[in-house]
């Protein structure tokens, strides 16, 4: 009955390259267009400290893949699909706090975390699986010159999955995680791009069933 999938990744990983392309042309004319003044830095590649402030706010964009099959679909046509407990696009704003000689945020950050992947059939009906959590990361970057490394904790609340193609829904307890990443800041844009891993397990409240909801994938993240 099913004729198509759509999951969120292509477009949202796509959208990130776009938005960092056009970060690097901004940069780039940026460099040609402004003069530094060399007190600004202590090295070419130095962190631009005079371009922040001791508290800053920022959004991030994340894209994570990976963790266990929640569940698999196989469409009419032979074509299959799933959806993962590691795996979503996460929205977030947050706040960061600058300390130890403008060499380290001290961050902190909420939003929304979800994975979607929609099938319709021939005359226009539409299913939907889901998983949806609520992160709250508390965490801390070092800056050795563009270079960000960092990681902290990240809480999950209400994680739920839905499936109107079986009906089939679960709720998990609220889940703690870490993580860590990478991150490489365009110096006088405020933009970061760089890697995340995350380390979380979610349990189901009904079966006690743990579900590995380990990620791979990259953050964009804008300063302002």
């Amino acid at each position: 009955m099913a004729k198509k999938s759509f999951n969120l990744f292509p477009a949202f990983y796509f959208s990130l390259l776009l938005l960092t392309f056009s970060q690097l042309c901004s940069s780039h004319d940026t460099d040609n267009d402004y003069e530094y003044e060399p007190e600004d830095f202590s090295s070419d590649d130095d962190f631009y400290v005079d371009e922040y402030s001791e508290n800053r706010v920022f959004f991030t964009i994340e894209a994570l893949l990976g963790g266990k099959t929640l569940e698999h679909v196989t469409f009419d046509n032979g074509e299959t699909d799933s959806i993962h407990a590691g795996s979503g696009v996460y929205f977030a704003l947050g706040a960061a706090h600058l300390e130890i000689d403008n060499r380290l945020y001290v961050d902190i950050k909420g939003g929304i975390l979800f994975d979607a992947v929609t099938a319709e059939n021939t005359v226009g009906d539409k299913s939907i699986l889901s998983f949806t959590r609520y992160p709250i990361d508390i965490f801390s970057h070092a800056w050795i010159g563009r270079h960000i490394i960092g990681g902290g904790i990240s809480y999950h609340l209400d994680p739920t999955f839905t499936s109107d193609r079986t009906n089939h829904s679960a709720d998990y307890n609220d889940a703690l995680g870490v993580y860590a990443e990478y991150l490489y800041h365009f110096t006088g844009t405020g933009t970061a791009l760089g890697l995340k891993y995350l380390m979380i397990k979610y349990k189901n409240k009904d079966s006690g069933e743990i579900a590995n909801g380990n990620g791979l994938g990259i953050t964009f993240n804008q300063m302002f």
